[in-house]
This record gives C-alpha cells, structure tokens and sequence, in this order.
C-alpha cells in the first residue's frame, strides 16, 4: 500500500463515519422507529414494529456500530500492507465502509433512508469473496466468479425487492413509524412476508453453502493451510451461525425477534476482521520467536533445533532445508540427494536462500505461506545467515586440514630435499674433490715433471667441474639472480638457459618482497620444467603482474595438457608454496590443448596488514 492509497483510505472512512454522525435523527419518535433498525429487511421490521420491548437506538449502539465498521477498514489496511497481494486488504476495506454506508438508514431524509436499507447487508458480498479466494485473495475458477457476481446482484436485489411493496408507515403495531420509502410500488404486507421469507431463506442456505464449502477446503487443505485459515474460517462460522439466528427469528422459525439478537450481530460481525488481524499478529509473533531462537542456537546455527522451529513458526511441518553444492550445481537434501525446486504445480513453494548473491540453500514449504512474505522475509534472513555460518565453519575445518598437510608436505619435501643434497653432494663434488686430493697427492710424489703437470692439470679440470656442481646445487636451494638481479632477471636468465622458447611478460615493479619473489621464481621453474620434460611443449609464455598488494602469474604452455598435481609431484609443491603465503594457485590443463597456471601471490600473509 502507497502512501498515496493509504491517505485516500483514511479520507473515505473518515467520510462515511462524519456522514453516518449527521444523518442520525436524535428526534425520539426516530430512535424508537423500527424501520430504521440497522441490519433488518423489510420483513425483519414487521415482525420488529410488533415487539413492544424493543429499546431506542442509542449513543452506544452507534458506537458499536462505527467500531465494527472502522475494525473491517483497520484490517484491511494491515492486511493490505503486508500481504502480497492487496485483493483481502481491498474487500475488507470495501466491507467496512458498505457496512458504515448503511448507517445513513438512521436519517430521516427519504433518500438517505431509502439508500441506507439497499445497501444494509450489501457488506457481506466482499466477505463471501474473501471467504472463497482465501488467502490469496484472487478466484480460481470461473464457477466462484460466477457465485461472487450472483452473491452481489442477489444481495443488491433482495432487498429492493422486499420493500418494494413495503411502507413502514403503515405497518408498525407498536409505536409509529416516520420513515418514507423511494422504493414503494406498492403496500403488500402479505406479499412482503413471502418476499421476506423466500429471500431470508435463501441467504441462510447460501450461508450454509459456503460454510460446506469451507469444511471440504479445511478437510482438503494443508497443515499450513489449515493453520492460515482458521481464524478467519471460525470468524465466518460465527457470523454465519448468528447471521441464521436472526434470520430464523424473523420468519418465525426460532423464538422472537429481540434486541439482544440484533445487538449480538455487532460482536459476531466484528469477529471477521479481528481474525484477520489476530492472524496477522500472530505471524508477527512467530517472527519475534524466530529471532530469539537464532540468538539460542548461535553456537550451533542448523540443526534439527533449528528446522524444527522453523517448522512451529510457519506453521508448516512439511517445511524442508536444502543446502546448495557448488561442487555439483544443485540443491540437496539432509540425506545428500539432489532435489529439485518445486515448479508451483504440487501445491508446493520454494525460496532460494543467499548470501552476499551466492546461494546458500533453499526452503520448500506449503504454498500457503506465500501469503505471508514478511515472515518468510525473516525466515530467509535467519536461515541464510546460519547456512551461511555453517559453510564458513566447513570452510574453516577443510582449509585447517589442508594447511596440516601442506605442512606436512612441506616438511617431507624438506626433509626429501636435505637427502637429495647429500646424495648430490657425495656422488658429484664430493667425489671429484676426492679425486683432485688425491691426483695431488700423486703429483706431490712424483719426481717426473711432465707427469706432475699432467696430474696437476687433471686436477684443475676435476676441480672446476666441482665447482660448477656445487654452483648447479646452490642454484636448485637459492638462484643467485634474485639477489643480484631480481625477479625479472632470474626469469631472463632462466629463459636463455631454457631450450624451449619462453616469451617473457614481466610488470613487477621494484621492491618486490623476497619470500615472494622466490616463491614466485620456483613456481615459474617448476612450470617450465614441466613443459620441457612431459609436455611436449613447443613453447611457454609467462605473464607477470604485480601492484602495491600482490603478484599475479599466468603460465602457459601448447604441450599436450593433462597435467595434475600428484602427491609427489612439484605441482602440488608449487602450489603448497602458494598456499602458505596466503595465495592461491589454479592448474587448468585439459587433455590436448596445453596447461595454463594461474597463481596470486600476496604480499602479506596476514588479511589485517595492510590496514591503518
């Protein structure tokens, strides 16, 4: 509802209750008259002019009478507020005031009167409707459109009818009555008692239908249903039960007509729109336990607690949670199986549950639900938000997984790496330092002079190849270009020693930092090792891209793809080095169309570091 729409139903209430207040004939001949007894038909203020009890109208009675009014207008406008649709809010306004335009009966302008007994039951066509398309407000079928059409022209006739052949003035046995009748054709007491009996029957049978009617739709429903719909449908059942004792009273059928019977229609009327709202209030309820239960359930956001809860509060224990997998595109269920969103067809309702724009999950409820948007508003919002810490938690448990064995990985490949040195360092210059010592030994106990320089010669060539493994091995543990030229140096001399082609990329910037450097060189070298040795790569191009916050690297190669980090591969150590600077390292590489790898490497391992 607009401010605009809100303001014009203020006005139009505001309207009939000032136009009810001056048609009211204070004159005590006119409260005493039984024709302008609100609510009765023609045969109803026969059979009222005859009762000699019957009490004047008084302040109270219009109080009564303006309260239900202004209660049907109320309700109206908070169901029109907060439901999706405005058709309920819109009958019960339009029932309000049809029940206060009936109000100008009290006048003694013949006009007035004459439209005020027309319109004094034309209230109950909206409720009727309401009745019928509850809870969306909106009919389903053309058999209830056809029943809501006849509803309003029958009770827009009826009465017409009935005091067609009515004049009050004539017909009132105690007291007198001062009420003029635009309707009249002609005075027919007789004709006006079939009338009245005929049209008085009618509407209890209709009254009966529909209360038939609710019971098959109460049998028929939903849990939720059933629980959306039993105020009002107890609210209907009361009016209609007093609406037939009144009715029966008139045709002589159940006891005398008294002024209890007539005053009790007000509470019995008023009981429909207080439903309304009492059904509202209690969603509203529903929505105050729903966050207490969050704030009890904090530590442990979704659990059986939790959907059962949410079960009580919609009113809906079909109510069922799936949770998203990204991994496999879909909903599943709390056994794993993957569901599907029902489509509206199965009396079924769905609302996908996100986060931040990322589905979390889903709730599948009873579609009567839909009719309370606001509750399900805060359900989405508490469901999400423990979906969502849920996740955080898994994400939390499975990356302290993965950084345990990162470690581990990390220090088995250390520990790998010590042993690799050793074996090097004993096989290569380790043996040929053997061999220099002793062909100087040899030299240093030989007496020939050619043969000294021969073995002093050996030794030179023994010892330079010595020293080329140990520079070789110092190279694998540190490159010396970093420190002496940096990262785009080191990948420079890296690609004149490589013999593929390398096509270099290189905006680093200066300054960059040294742990970030080295990891970056070792995973530039671990990719073109690759490339050399199992791809079959023709060539490799690396791009680099650096900022004031991080490094971002892309390597690719045409070899024949199919790479996958193994757990004693050096993917799976290249990406460890990423992991534990806080990075992130992707390997696309399908089978025949070369490997691309893609790593962002921060330069601060912790998230805070970079703020004031």
């Amino acid at each position: 509802m607009t401010p605009r729409q809100l303001t014009s139903v203020i006005g139009v209430t505001t309207g009939f209750v000032i136009l009810v207040l001056v048609c009211v004939d204070w004159s005590p001949t006119a409260l005493q008259d039984p024709a302008r007894t609100l609510s009765l038909n023609a045969q109803g203020v026969l059979r009222w002019g005859e009762n000699p009890n019957r009490i004047p109208f008084t302040v109270f009675e219009l109080t009564l009478f303006l309260g239900v009014g202004l209660a049907f207008v109320l309700a109206g406008v908070t169901a029109w507020r907060s439901r999706p649709s405005r058709n309920p809010g819109l009958l019960l306004v339009v029932a309000g005031w049809l029940w206060l335009a009936s109000g100008i009966r009290r006048s003694s302008d013949p006009v007035a009167f004459t439209l005020g007994v027309t319109l004094t039951l034309m209230y109950q066509p909206p409720l009727l409707q309401l009745a019928l398309s509850f809870p969306s407000g909106r009919l389903r079928s053309r058999a209830e459109k056809a029943a809501v059409a006849f509803f309003y022209t029958s009770w827009l006739f009826a009465p017409a009818a009935g005091w067609a052949f009515f004049d009050p003035r004539l017909h009132v046995a105690v007291g007198e009555s001062t009420s003029r009748n635009l309707l009249l054709l002609w005075d027919s007491p007789s004709l006006v008692a079939a009338l009245g009996n005929a049209i008085r029957i009618f509407q209890i049978s209709v009254g009966v239908a529909i209360v038939v009617v609710l019971i098959a739709r109460w049998r028929s429903g939903t849990r939720a249903y059933r629980s959306a719909f039993l105020p009002l449908w107890l609210a209907v059942i009361v009016k209609t039960a007093a609406t037939v004792w009144v009715s029966l009273a008139v045709i002589q059928l159940s006891g005398s007509l008294s002024s209890e019977a007539l005053l009790w229609q007000y509470p019995a009327t008023a009981i429909v729109p207080l439903a309304v709202l009492f059904g509202l209030w209690r969603y509203r309820f529903a929505r105050g336990t729903l966050g207490d239960l969050m704030v009890e359930v904090g530590s442990a956001p979704v659990s059986d607690r939790l959907i059962g809860a949410l079960r009580r509060s919609v009113h809906d224990p079909t109510l069922a949670l799936l949770r998203w997998f990204p991994d496999q595109a879909s909903f599943v269920d709390s056994s794993g199986v993957p569901q599907a969103l029902p489509d509206g067809s199965t009396g079924r309702a769905s609302m996908v549950l996100e986060r931040h724009g990322t589905p979390v999950g889903a709730l599948v409820f009873d579609e009567a639900l839909q009719d309370q948007p606001q509750l399900l508003a805060a359900v989405r919002s508490a469901t999400s938000l423990a979906l969502e810490n849920q996740q955080m938690e898994q994400q939390l448990r499975d990356q302290l997984i993965e950084v345990r064995r990162s470690r581990e990985r990390i220090v088995t490949a250390g520990d790998s790496r010590r042993r690799q040195l050793e074996r090097d360092l004993h096989d290569g210059a380790q043996q040929r330092l053997v061999a220099v010592s002793m062909e100087l030994a040899r030299a240093q106990r030989t007496t020939d002079s050619q043969e000294v320089q021969t073995l002093v010669g050996q030794a030179r060539a023994e010892l330079l190849d010595a020293l080329d493994e140990l520079r070789e091995l110092a190279r694998g543990v540190y490159p010396p270009s970093l420190r002496e030229r940096g990262l785009a140096g080191s990948l420079t001399a890296l690609a004149e020693r490589s013999s593929l082609p390398m096509e270099l990329d290189l905006r680093t910037g200066n300054g960059l930092p040294a742990h970030v450097e080295l990891a970056a060189y070792f995973i530039c070298a671990e990719a073109v090792t690759n490339a050399t040795k199992y791809a079959k790569a023709a060539w490799v191009r690396i791009c680099i891209d650096g900022n004031e916050k991080e490094l971002r690297m892309e390597i690719v190669d045409n070899g024949i793809g199919g790479a996958r980090p193994g757990p004693d591969g050096g993917l799976l150590g290249i990406a460890d080095r990423a992991a534990a600077l806080g990075g992130s390292l992707s390997i696309d590489s399908p089978e025949g169309r070369g490997t691309t790898i893609r790593a962002v490497l921060p330069f601060s391992t912790d998230p805070e570091g970079d703020l004031p």
